[in-house]
Protein backbone atom coordinates (compact mmCIF):
# COMPACT_ATOMS: atom_id res chain seq x y z
CA UNK A 1 0.00 0.00 0.00
CA UNK A 2 1.48 3.24 -1.22
CA UNK A 3 0.61 7.06 -0.12
CA UNK A 4 1.70 10.39 -0.06
CA UNK A 5 1.80 12.84 2.63
CA UNK A 6 3.00 16.95 2.91
CA UNK A 7 3.47 18.52 6.75
CA UNK A 8 4.68 21.83 7.82
CA UNK A 9 8.54 21.75 7.41
CA UNK A 10 10.28 21.42 10.87
CA UNK A 11 13.39 24.29 11.35
CA UNK A 12 14.58 22.53 14.30
CA UNK A 13 17.16 20.23 13.01
CA UNK A 14 17.66 17.12 15.49
CA UNK A 15 20.49 17.28 18.22
CA UNK A 16 21.60 14.29 19.93
CA UNK A 17 19.45 15.40 22.84
CA UNK A 18 16.27 15.66 20.88
CA UNK A 19 13.84 13.41 19.57
CA UNK A 20 14.66 12.55 16.40
CA UNK A 21 12.91 13.78 13.35
CA UNK A 22 12.11 10.96 11.33
CA UNK A 23 9.10 9.82 14.09
CA UNK A 24 7.69 13.13 12.83
CA UNK A 25 5.23 14.00 9.52
CA UNK A 26 7.91 14.77 6.45
CA UNK A 27 7.86 17.70 4.73
CA UNK A 28 8.87 18.52 1.67
CA UNK A 29 8.79 21.65 -0.30
CA UNK A 30 8.55 19.87 -3.67
CA UNK A 31 7.38 16.66 -4.86
CA UNK A 32 5.41 14.42 -2.54
CA UNK A 33 7.01 11.56 -1.75
CA UNK A 34 5.74 8.42 -1.91
CA UNK A 35 5.10 6.25 1.53
CA UNK A 36 5.41 2.49 1.47
CA UNK A 37 4.83 0.17 4.07
CA UNK A 38 7.51 -1.40 6.11
CA UNK A 39 5.85 -4.92 6.01
CA UNK A 40 6.15 -4.19 2.23
CA UNK A 41 9.28 -3.64 2.60
CA UNK A 42 10.37 -6.75 4.36
CA UNK A 43 8.37 -8.76 2.23
CA UNK A 44 9.88 -8.12 -1.39
CA UNK A 45 12.25 -5.19 -0.83
CA UNK A 46 13.85 -5.80 -4.54
CA UNK A 47 10.55 -5.99 -6.30
CA UNK A 48 9.05 -3.09 -4.44
CA UNK A 49 12.46 -1.34 -4.99
CA UNK A 50 12.14 -2.35 -8.79
CA UNK A 51 8.57 -0.71 -8.83
CA UNK A 52 9.42 2.44 -7.53
CA UNK A 53 13.42 3.05 -8.19
CA UNK A 54 12.06 4.47 -11.65
CA UNK A 55 9.59 6.69 -10.60
CA UNK A 56 11.00 8.46 -7.98
CA UNK A 57 14.62 8.87 -6.74
CA UNK A 58 13.31 8.07 -2.63
CA UNK A 59 10.58 6.57 -0.82
CA UNK A 60 9.05 7.32 2.72
CA UNK A 61 8.67 4.69 5.64
CA UNK A 62 5.54 5.30 7.62
CA UNK A 63 8.22 6.26 10.67
CA UNK A 64 9.85 9.08 8.43
CA UNK A 65 12.69 7.21 7.30
CA UNK A 66 13.80 7.66 3.92
CA UNK A 67 14.91 5.68 1.53
CA UNK A 68 17.37 6.45 -1.31
CA UNK A 69 17.18 4.23 -4.38
CA UNK A 70 19.25 4.84 -7.03
CA UNK A 71 22.69 4.28 -7.89
CA UNK A 72 23.65 7.60 -8.91
CA UNK A 73 22.19 9.24 -5.80
CA UNK A 74 23.23 6.45 -2.88
CA UNK A 75 27.00 6.56 -4.00
CA UNK A 76 27.14 10.73 -4.37
CA UNK A 77 25.31 11.23 -1.02
CA UNK A 78 27.60 8.38 1.15
CA UNK A 79 30.32 11.50 0.00
CA UNK A 80 27.76 14.11 0.46
CA UNK A 81 28.76 16.28 3.74
CA UNK A 82 24.76 17.16 4.15
CA UNK A 83 24.54 13.14 5.31
CA UNK A 84 26.27 11.99 8.57
CA UNK A 85 26.53 9.00 10.47
CA UNK A 86 23.82 8.75 13.32
CA UNK A 87 25.23 9.61 17.05
CA UNK A 88 25.45 6.34 18.71
CA UNK A 89 24.21 7.63 22.18
CA UNK A 90 20.67 8.88 19.79
CA UNK A 91 20.93 5.52 18.30
CA UNK A 92 20.97 3.27 21.48
CA UNK A 93 18.20 5.56 22.93
CA UNK A 94 16.07 4.86 19.39
CA UNK A 95 16.61 1.37 20.08
CA UNK A 96 15.51 1.29 23.90
CA UNK A 97 19.05 -0.29 25.12
CA UNK A 98 19.50 0.75 28.74
CA UNK A 99 22.64 1.69 30.44
CA UNK A 100 25.47 -0.50 30.32
CA UNK A 101 28.15 -2.28 28.55
CA UNK A 102 25.77 -2.55 25.04
CA UNK A 103 25.42 1.20 25.67
CA UNK A 104 28.82 2.13 26.16
CA UNK A 105 29.91 0.12 22.90
CA UNK A 106 26.87 1.91 20.65
CA UNK A 107 27.55 5.38 21.92
CA UNK A 108 31.56 5.46 21.43
CA UNK A 109 31.26 2.81 18.63
CA UNK A 110 33.60 4.91 15.53
CA UNK A 111 30.60 2.88 13.80
CA UNK A 112 28.45 6.02 15.29
CA UNK A 113 30.88 8.74 15.39
CA UNK A 114 31.79 11.90 13.26
CA UNK A 115 34.11 14.59 12.81
CA UNK A 116 37.25 14.26 15.46
CA UNK A 117 36.11 11.12 17.50
CA UNK A 118 35.38 9.27 14.46
CA UNK A 119 38.82 10.21 13.33
CA UNK A 120 40.69 9.15 16.47
CA UNK A 121 39.17 5.86 16.90
CA UNK A 122 39.60 4.97 13.70
CA UNK A 123 43.26 5.66 12.52
CA UNK A 124 44.42 3.11 14.49
CA UNK A 125 42.45 0.60 13.10
CA UNK A 126 43.44 1.96 9.45
CA UNK A 127 47.06 1.05 9.84
CA UNK A 128 45.75 -2.21 10.94
CA UNK A 129 42.96 -3.24 8.26
CA UNK A 130 45.17 -1.90 5.27
CA UNK A 131 44.90 -3.88 2.48
CA UNK A 132 48.91 -4.86 2.19
CA UNK A 133 48.60 -5.76 5.86
CA UNK A 134 45.57 -7.99 5.30
CA UNK A 135 47.08 -9.73 2.52
CA UNK A 136 49.86 -11.15 4.83
CA UNK A 137 47.41 -13.34 6.68
CA UNK A 138 46.03 -14.71 3.57
CA UNK A 139 47.71 -18.05 4.54
CA UNK A 140 46.14 -18.04 7.98
CA UNK A 141 42.95 -17.36 7.09
CA UNK A 142 43.16 -20.52 4.93
CA UNK A 143 44.40 -22.71 7.22
CA UNK A 144 41.51 -21.45 9.88
CA UNK A 145 39.06 -22.29 6.41
CA UNK A 146 40.61 -26.21 6.27
CA UNK A 147 40.49 -26.53 9.58
CA UNK A 148 36.86 -25.80 10.20
CA UNK A 149 36.33 -27.87 7.34
CA UNK A 150 38.11 -30.99 8.44
CA UNK A 151 35.72 -31.08 11.59
CA UNK A 152 32.75 -31.57 9.82
CA UNK A 153 34.10 -32.96 6.32
CA UNK A 154 33.35 -36.66 7.35
CA UNK A 155 29.90 -35.78 8.11
CA UNK A 156 28.69 -35.74 4.43
CA UNK A 157 26.14 -33.37 5.28
CA UNK A 158 25.74 -30.25 7.30
CA UNK A 159 24.05 -26.56 7.81
CA UNK A 160 27.08 -24.96 6.05
CA UNK A 161 25.95 -21.39 8.36
CA UNK A 162 26.31 -22.99 11.57
CA UNK A 163 29.33 -25.52 10.39
CA UNK A 164 30.84 -22.66 8.80
CA UNK A 165 30.23 -19.50 7.53
CA UNK A 166 29.50 -18.08 11.66
CA UNK A 167 32.54 -19.87 12.86
CA UNK A 168 34.94 -18.74 10.19
CA UNK A 169 35.25 -14.87 10.65
CA UNK A 170 35.15 -14.54 14.86
CA UNK A 171 38.01 -17.60 14.33
CA UNK A 172 39.82 -15.31 12.04
CA UNK A 173 39.30 -12.33 14.68
CA UNK A 174 40.23 -14.25 17.41
CA UNK A 175 43.25 -15.02 16.25
CA UNK A 176 43.63 -11.72 15.28
CA UNK A 177 43.81 -10.56 18.92
CA UNK A 178 46.50 -13.55 19.70
CA UNK A 179 43.23 -14.86 21.66
CA UNK A 180 43.83 -18.97 22.53
CA UNK A 181 41.97 -21.29 20.23
CA UNK A 182 40.16 -22.39 23.15
CA UNK A 183 38.16 -19.29 23.83
CA UNK A 184 37.03 -19.17 19.81
CA UNK A 185 33.47 -21.05 20.78
CA UNK A 186 32.70 -18.88 23.25
CA UNK A 187 34.05 -15.83 21.29
CA UNK A 188 32.06 -16.78 18.60
CA UNK A 189 28.86 -17.15 20.79
CA UNK A 190 29.35 -13.88 22.22
CA UNK A 191 29.64 -12.01 18.50
CA UNK A 192 26.06 -13.25 17.52
CA UNK A 193 24.81 -12.30 21.05
CA UNK A 194 25.29 -8.54 20.58
CA UNK A 195 24.91 -7.83 16.79
CA UNK A 196 21.28 -7.39 16.21
CA UNK A 197 22.17 -4.58 18.19
CA UNK A 198 23.62 -3.10 14.83
CA UNK A 199 20.77 -4.26 13.13
CA UNK A 200 16.72 -2.67 12.64
CA UNK A 201 15.26 -4.00 15.86
CA UNK A 202 12.50 -6.98 15.37
CA UNK A 203 9.76 -8.03 17.33
CA UNK A 204 10.22 -9.74 20.46
CA UNK A 205 14.33 -9.01 19.95
CA UNK A 206 16.22 -10.37 23.05
CA UNK A 207 18.03 -7.11 24.86
CA UNK A 208 19.45 -9.04 27.96
CA UNK A 209 20.73 -11.11 25.06
CA UNK A 210 22.59 -8.60 23.61
CA UNK A 211 23.81 -6.84 26.43
CA UNK A 212 25.24 -10.06 28.06
CA UNK A 213 27.13 -10.49 24.68
CA UNK A 214 28.36 -6.99 24.99
CA UNK A 215 29.54 -7.81 28.62
CA UNK A 216 31.54 -10.62 27.61
CA UNK A 217 33.20 -9.13 24.56
CA UNK A 218 34.35 -6.39 26.05
CA UNK A 219 35.50 -7.82 29.03
CA UNK A 220 37.35 -10.20 27.15
CA UNK A 221 39.26 -7.21 25.03
CA UNK A 222 39.66 -5.25 27.94
CA UNK A 223 41.72 -8.38 29.68
CA UNK A 224 43.54 -9.09 26.09
CA UNK A 225 44.85 -5.04 26.19
CA UNK A 226 45.42 -5.71 29.68
CA UNK A 227 47.67 -8.39 29.32
CA UNK A 228 49.34 -6.99 26.14
CA UNK A 229 50.12 -4.19 27.63
CA UNK A 230 51.66 -5.92 31.10
CA UNK A 231 54.19 -7.79 28.66
CA UNK A 232 52.18 -10.60 29.96
CA UNK A 233 51.49 -11.94 26.39
CA UNK A 234 52.97 -10.65 23.31
CA UNK A 235 50.67 -8.27 21.54
CA UNK A 236 49.34 -9.01 18.21
CA UNK A 237 49.31 -6.07 15.39
CA UNK A 238 45.75 -4.98 16.29
CA UNK A 239 46.93 -4.78 20.15
CA UNK A 240 49.79 -3.60 19.69
CA UNK A 241 47.87 -0.54 17.71
CA UNK A 242 45.46 0.12 20.08
CA UNK A 243 47.80 0.43 23.05
CA UNK A 244 50.02 3.35 20.95
CA UNK A 245 46.66 4.83 20.52
CA UNK A 246 46.20 4.73 24.29
CA UNK A 247 49.81 5.54 24.71
CA UNK A 248 49.29 8.87 23.05
CA UNK A 249 46.60 9.83 25.07
CA UNK A 250 44.33 9.29 21.51
CA UNK A 251 42.29 6.79 23.21
CA UNK A 252 41.20 5.70 26.62
CA UNK A 253 41.52 2.56 27.43
CA UNK A 254 37.83 2.09 27.35
CA UNK A 255 37.51 3.23 23.69
CA UNK A 256 40.01 1.33 22.32
CA UNK A 257 38.05 -1.89 23.67
CA UNK A 258 34.96 -0.47 22.15
CA UNK A 259 36.25 -0.19 18.59
CA UNK A 260 37.97 -3.44 18.70
CA UNK A 261 34.79 -4.93 19.93
CA UNK A 262 32.64 -2.95 17.11
CA UNK A 263 35.42 -4.52 14.33
CA UNK A 264 34.81 -7.84 15.59
CA UNK A 265 30.84 -7.22 15.46
CA UNK A 266 31.07 -6.07 12.12
CA UNK A 267 33.52 -8.21 10.78
CA UNK A 268 31.60 -11.33 11.71
CA UNK A 269 27.98 -10.90 10.90
CA UNK A 270 27.92 -9.61 7.63
CA UNK A 271 31.06 -11.85 6.52
CA UNK A 272 28.41 -14.95 7.88
CA UNK A 273 25.94 -13.82 5.70
CA UNK A 274 27.90 -13.15 2.77
CA UNK A 275 29.87 -16.82 2.74
CA UNK A 276 26.03 -18.47 2.49
CA UNK A 277 24.98 -16.06 -0.08
CA UNK A 278 28.09 -16.42 -2.47
CA UNK A 279 27.79 -20.36 -1.77
CA UNK A 280 23.99 -20.79 -2.13
CA UNK A 281 23.92 -18.51 -5.55
CA UNK A 282 26.69 -20.55 -6.68
CA UNK A 283 25.10 -24.12 -5.81
CA UNK A 284 21.93 -23.38 -7.07
CA UNK A 285 23.04 -22.69 -10.67
CA UNK A 286 25.41 -25.82 -10.57
CA UNK A 287 29.00 -24.36 -10.47
CA UNK A 288 32.19 -26.55 -11.15
CA UNK A 289 33.37 -25.85 -7.99
CA UNK A 290 36.69 -27.60 -9.16
CA UNK A 291 36.68 -23.97 -11.25
CA UNK A 292 36.92 -22.27 -8.01
CA UNK A 293 39.35 -24.14 -5.76
CA UNK A 294 43.04 -22.64 -7.20
CA UNK A 295 41.60 -19.72 -9.25
CA UNK A 296 41.85 -16.60 -7.35
CA UNK A 297 40.63 -14.12 -10.08
CA UNK A 298 37.30 -16.45 -10.73
CA UNK A 299 37.16 -16.79 -6.81
CA UNK A 300 37.51 -12.67 -6.70
CA UNK A 301 35.08 -12.38 -9.52
CA UNK A 302 32.01 -14.86 -8.02
CA UNK A 303 32.73 -12.76 -4.33
CA UNK A 304 32.19 -9.39 -6.44
CA UNK A 305 28.82 -10.39 -7.72
CA UNK A 306 27.47 -12.58 -4.96
CA UNK A 307 27.88 -8.73 -2.71
CA UNK A 308 25.90 -7.15 -5.25
CA UNK A 309 23.43 -9.34 -5.87
CA UNK A 310 22.30 -9.88 -3.08
CA UNK A 311 24.90 -7.59 -0.30
CA UNK A 312 24.89 -8.72 3.87
CA UNK A 313 24.50 -4.49 4.30
CA UNK A 314 21.22 -3.54 2.94
CA UNK A 315 21.74 -0.06 3.29
CA UNK A 316 23.37 2.68 5.72
CA UNK A 317 21.89 5.11 7.85
CA UNK A 318 22.71 8.54 7.87
CA UNK A 319 20.42 12.02 9.24
CA UNK A 320 20.25 14.68 6.93
CA UNK A 321 21.96 17.91 7.94
CA UNK A 322 20.92 20.21 5.62
CA UNK A 323 17.29 20.05 3.07
CA UNK A 324 18.28 17.66 0.00
CA UNK A 325 17.02 17.73 -3.24
CA UNK A 326 16.52 14.61 -5.28
CA UNK A 327 14.78 14.95 -8.79
CA UNK A 328 12.29 17.49 -7.65
CA UNK A 329 12.10 15.72 -4.22
CA UNK A 330 13.43 17.70 -0.91
CA UNK A 331 14.23 15.38 2.21
CA UNK A 332 14.27 18.28 4.96
CA UNK A 333 16.86 18.91 7.40
CA UNK A 334 17.20 16.70 10.44
CA UNK A 335 15.76 13.31 8.83
CA UNK A 336 16.99 9.70 8.94
CA UNK A 337 17.84 9.27 5.84
CA UNK A 338 18.69 5.38 4.28
CA UNK A 339 20.80 5.35 1.85
CA UNK A 340 19.75 1.71 -0.16
CA UNK A 341 22.58 -0.08 -1.51
CA UNK A 342 20.22 -3.17 -1.55
CA UNK A 343 18.47 -0.75 -4.35
CA UNK A 344 21.60 0.83 -5.62
CA UNK A 345 23.36 -2.25 -6.86
CA UNK A 346 20.39 -3.65 -8.92
CA UNK A 347 19.93 -0.13 -10.27
CA UNK A 348 19.48 -0.84 -14.54
CA UNK A 349 20.92 2.84 -15.20
CA UNK A 350 24.42 1.29 -13.02
CA UNK A 351 24.09 -2.60 -14.09
CA UNK A 352 22.88 -4.36 -17.28
CA UNK A 353 20.57 -6.91 -16.65
CA UNK A 354 21.11 -5.96 -13.02
CA UNK A 355 18.62 -8.82 -11.99
CA UNK A 356 20.85 -11.13 -13.37
CA UNK A 357 24.08 -13.35 -10.88
CA UNK A 358 26.57 -12.88 -13.65
CA UNK A 359 29.95 -13.68 -12.46
CA UNK A 360 31.87 -12.48 -15.55
CA UNK A 361 30.02 -9.08 -15.45
CA UNK A 362 32.16 -6.14 -16.81
CA UNK A 363 30.46 -3.37 -15.03
CA UNK A 364 31.79 -3.50 -11.36
CA UNK A 365 33.20 -0.49 -10.21
CA UNK A 366 36.64 -0.70 -8.49
CA UNK A 367 34.96 0.50 -5.13
CA UNK A 368 32.32 -1.98 -4.32
CA UNK A 369 29.28 -0.22 -3.34
CA UNK A 370 28.90 -3.27 -0.94
CA UNK A 371 31.64 -1.50 1.82
CA UNK A 372 29.84 1.90 1.67
CA UNK A 373 31.94 5.29 0.48
CA UNK A 374 34.01 8.41 2.02
CA UNK A 375 35.00 8.22 5.41
CA UNK A 376 32.91 5.75 6.83
CA UNK A 377 33.50 3.13 4.03
CA UNK A 378 33.95 -0.30 5.88
CA UNK A 379 37.18 -0.74 7.45
CA UNK A 380 37.33 -4.31 7.31
CA UNK A 381 36.43 -4.31 3.72
CA UNK A 382 40.26 -6.13 2.94
CA UNK A 383 39.82 -8.79 5.74
CA UNK A 384 36.28 -9.94 4.82
CA UNK A 385 37.41 -9.89 1.08
CA UNK A 386 39.99 -11.78 1.72
CA UNK A 387 37.56 -14.42 4.26
CA UNK A 388 35.53 -15.00 1.58
CA UNK A 389 37.51 -15.43 -1.40
CA UNK A 390 39.88 -17.66 0.74
CA UNK A 391 36.37 -19.54 2.27
CA UNK A 392 35.03 -20.86 -1.08
CA UNK A 393 37.96 -21.72 -2.44
CA UNK A 394 38.77 -23.84 0.52
CA UNK A 395 35.13 -25.46 0.45
CA UNK A 396 35.53 -26.03 -3.53
CA UNK A 397 38.82 -27.60 -2.73
CA UNK A 398 37.63 -30.33 0.24
CA UNK A 399 33.97 -30.54 -0.96
CA UNK A 400 34.42 -30.67 -4.86
CA UNK A 401 30.73 -32.18 -4.29
CA UNK A 402 28.83 -30.15 -2.66
CA UNK A 403 25.44 -29.20 -3.97
CA UNK A 404 22.41 -28.34 -1.88
CA UNK A 405 20.33 -30.59 0.33
CA UNK A 406 17.70 -28.18 0.65
CA UNK A 407 16.31 -24.83 -0.43
CA UNK A 408 18.98 -21.81 -1.18
CA UNK A 409 19.17 -20.14 1.90
CA UNK A 410 17.21 -17.08 2.50
CA UNK A 411 18.05 -13.80 3.09
CA UNK A 412 15.99 -11.11 4.99
CA UNK A 413 15.77 -7.31 5.80
CA UNK A 414 16.36 -4.61 3.24
CA UNK A 415 18.17 -2.12 5.81
CA UNK A 416 21.26 -2.41 8.05
CA UNK A 417 22.85 -5.95 8.60
CA UNK A 418 20.60 -8.44 6.89
CA UNK A 419 19.03 -11.89 8.04
CA UNK A 420 20.09 -14.93 7.13
CA UNK A 421 18.38 -18.99 7.46
CA UNK A 422 20.15 -21.80 7.02
CA UNK A 423 22.01 -23.36 4.45
CA UNK A 424 21.33 -27.76 3.74
CA UNK A 425 23.83 -28.98 2.01
CA UNK A 426 25.53 -32.54 1.00
CA UNK A 427 28.86 -33.60 -0.46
Amino acid sequence: MTTTRTAPQDDHPTTADQQPAPFLELSPSGEPIPVVSSLDLERDPHGLFRQWRSKSPVIQREDGACLVLRADDVERLLNDPRTQQIDGALYARMRGVPPGPLFDLLATSVLLSEGEAHRRRRAPLSRTFAFRAIESLRDTVRTAAEGLIDGFEADGAADLVQAFCAPLPPLVMSQLLGAPASDAQEFARAVYKVSPAFAPALPGEDMDRMVDGARWLTDYVKARLADAASGQTPPAALLEDMLAAIGAGDLTEAEAAVQIVTLIIGASDTTRGALAVQVSLLAERGADWSDYGDNPELARAAVAEALRFEPPVGSFPRFSTEAITLDGMVIPAGYLVSLSTLSAMRDPARFQDPDTFLINRQDHVRWHMAFGAGVHRCIGEALARLELEEGLMALCRKLPGLRLAGPPVKVEGYAGIRRIGQLQVTW
